[in-house]
């Protein structure tokens, strides 16, 4: 067994998707499940969702200071507003509206957020850039992987019905886009390319949907706070809890295109054939530069 499917054998299994390595999981499975799934809701919550690597940390801090009104660089975190790595009786104390955040597939998410059409923030990234940054993510994240290659990285994410932590993009994706159809009003799909390229305007749109308003300056302070070379600088990485040499990997790059220095041509033409087939009836479309 190669050090990859080494690593991965070791991490918790819940219905065809691998589940974070996390003492919230260390127990009982199923009951962690069944507990996100029967999740209290207010109506009041806003639900953050992205696959991982697409952009949760930045959309997070948005949304905190949009619904705060206030430009100061939160003491919230992802782990900390997580479904998966939080204990769900901390969410009971906190004031509304609670950002609460999941990388699970839709059909594990809480029911009664969803039933009720509940506020959600879908956050996406293209696949090719997002894998280049979980790449270099789990590197730290799985004891054993310091030194993966990346062709080995790639030719496991390649495979076809091999269990993935989360599960597999292309389900999580159009799991999402047939949800869209259905709920276009309540849920606030956002691209991690369209921040990057015009974020006043994605920014503003956000705070529509999110009902509050804010002036020129504030949104114009809000760029300035929540741009990359500021998090990096300002906002703790609260991943280097879960990284077994306690490094920080969470703020590396944050371009578009990154994956160039990456795929080879042959793995790029591997990779669109892939996508094409899994996404050719989908209407979603992604930014790969």
């Amino acid at each position: 067994m190669d050090k990859l499917n080494l690593a991965v054998s070791k991490i918790p299994y819940y219905h065809g998707i691998l589940l974070p390595d996390h003492p919230e999981f260390a127990n009982d499975v199923e009951k962690k499940m069944l507990d996100i799934k029967n999740f209290d809701s207010r109506e009041s919550d806003i639900l953050l969702c992205s696959s991982m690597k697409s952009g949760s940390h930045w959309l997070l801090e948005i949304i905190s200071m949009l619904i705060s009104g206030s430009c100061d660089v939160t003491k919230e975190t992802v782990l900390s507003s997580n479904l998966e790595y939080t204990r769900l009786e901390a969410f009971e104390d906190r004031p509304n509206p609670r950002i609460i955040h999941s990388h699970l597939p839709l059909k594990f998410l809480p029911a009664k957020h969803l039933e009720k059409s509940y506020k959600t923030v879908l956050v996406m990234r293209n696949p090719k850039d997002r894998l280049a940054s979980y790449f270099f993510s789990i590197l730290g994240k799985m004891p054993g992987l310091e030194n993966l290659k990346w062709s080995d990285y790639f030719n496991r994410i390649i495979q076809e019905g091999v269990p993935r932590v989360y599960g597999d993009w292309f389900d999580y994706t159009l799991e999402w886009a047939t949800e869209l159809k259905k709920n276009p009003t309540n849920i606030f799909p956002i691209f991690y390319e369209d921040l990057q390229k015009n974020f006043a305007v994605n920014v503003k749109r956000l705070g529509e949907f999110l009902c509050v308003e804010r002036n020129a300056s504030f949104y114009s302070e809000i760029e300035h706070k929540c741009s990359f070379e500021y998090m990096k600088k300002n906002k703790a990485d609260d991943l280097v809890a879960i990284d077994h040499k306690g490094r920080s990997t969470l703020y590396r790059k944050g371009q578009i295109g990154d994956w160039k220095n990456l795929f080879t041509v042959a793995q790029n033409e591997q990779f669109d054939e892939l996508f094409q087939r899994k996404m050719s009836d989908s209407k979603i479309r992604f930014q790969f530069e």
